[in-house]
C-alpha cells in the first residue's frame, strides 16, 4: 500500500472491520477478462464464504482458476471542495486476495451458509437437504487481507 499511514494491518482488527461490512465486492478471472460482481458473503476461520445459483459466470471463473480478489466497504462518504479536483473520500474498508473453491460436502457448504446467516444476523443450521444440494457454495481461503482508512488509521481500535 502507497500511504502507509493508512492500512490496517493488525489481523484481529480487519477481521473487527470485514465484519461490519454488508456487501462484499468480489473479483475473478476466466483466463479472458476480469469479472467483478457484488455478493453477500460471511466470514469464519480466514475464509469468506458466498452462495449462489448452481451456474453462471462466477462460478465458471471459480472452476478455470479460482483466483480471487475482494473489498468490502464499512463506510463511506464524500467530502466536497468548492475548488476542481478538491473532492475527497472518507471511507473504512478491507480488501484482500486469495483462492475460490466450490464446495461440495454437505457440511462444508452448511457451514458456509451458516457463515453467511450469522453475518446477517439470521438464523443458522437445519438447512432443508434439497435447497442445500442445488445451492451452489464457495469459499474463498484468504491469502491476505488489509485495512484501509481515510482519514489516515490513527491507531483506536475501536474502527
Amino acid at each position: 500500500m502507497r500511504k502507509k499511514k493508512r492500512a490496517i494491518e493488525d489481523k484481529a482488527l480487519i477481521e473487527k472491520l470485514l465484519l461490519r461490512c454488508e456487501a462484499l465486492q468480489l473479483g475473478l478471472w476466466d483466463g479472458e477478462q476480469p469479472y467483478v460482481v457484488t455478493v453477500n458473503f460471511g466470514y469464519a476461520d480466514g475464509a469468506i464464504y458466498f452462495h449462489s445459483a448452481g451456474e453462471g459466470r462466477k462460478l465458471e471463473c471459480i472452476e478455470k482458476n479460482g483466483l480471487a480478489s475482494f473489498v468490502a466497504v464499512a463506510e463511506h462518504e464524500l467530502i466536497r471542495a468548492d475548488k476542481a479536483c478538491g473532492f475527497s473520500t472518507y471511507y473504512k474498508s478491507v480488501s484482500g486476495f486469495g483462492r475460490a473453491e466450490l464446495l461440495s460436502d454437505p457440511q462444508e457448504k452448511a457451514k458456509g451458509l451458516d457463515a453467511v446467516m450469522s453475518h446477517y444476523g439470521g438464523p443458522t443450521g437445519a438447512y432443508d437437504d434439497k435447497v442445500l444440494a442445488r445451492t451452489a457454495v464457495v469459499r474463498i481461503d484468504v491469502e491476505s487481507m488489509v485495512g484501509k482508512v481515510n482519514p489516515a488509521f490513527p491507531g483506536d481500535p475501536q474502527i
